[in-house]
């Protein structure tokens, strides 16, 4: 699992563990979740690189800090290196981005720049476009988490999914 706090503050990787294992498979797991790191900043990173490099991976998650996605012009080449060494080191790895989802009021301090954040809706349609965009890019399949989210939201409203800072 790369990525940051997203996959980091709920523990993650250990819940899809735990979920293996009350199906009676296992889930053997590796991790390196920074606080707002950037696909960009785990391709720099000798902590990422080698998890890759070590081989052996079936799956390779990995997801991007949770604005930039929805970004104007998000131009990143986090996902396409990353993808490559992926590639390179685990030929035979499944690459998975896990898709984030809205803050729950969208993103105010971009709002007045980029007005299609200024709503959640708004933030989590470019955050499921983008996803989908990296993994058409760089032939990688999606765990459509934001899209669940949206669903939740619209389905049970009465589900607080956020913690207090309205993004996680």
């Amino acid at each position: 699992f790369l990525g940051n706090s997203y996959t980091n503050s709920t523990n993650m990787p250990q819940l899809i563990k735990d979920l293996a294992l009350s199906l009676n498979d296992t889930l053997l797991f590796d991790q390196n979740t920074p606080g707002g790191y950037t696909l960009d900043q785990h391709f720099a990173d000798i902590n990422t690189t080698n998890k890759i490099m070590l081989g052996g991976w079936d799956y390779v998650v990995m997801q991007e800090q949770s604005q930039l996605p929805s970004f104007e012009e998000y131009l990143s080449s986090g996902p396409d290196n990353l993808s490559t060494l992926i590639e390179q080191y685990n030929p035979c790895a499944r690459k998975m981005y896990f898709m984030t989802w809205g803050r729950k009021n969208g993103d105010a301090g971009r709002c007045a720049s980029w007005p299609p954040v200024c709503t959640y809706e708004g933030m989590d349609s470019l955050l499921y476009l983008r996803y989908l965009q990296m993994a058409a890019y760089t032939n990688a399949e999606v765990s459509p988490v934001g899209y669940v989210w949206r669903y939740i939201r619209q389905n049970h409203p009465s589900i607080e999914l956020y913690w207090t800072d309205g993004s996680h």
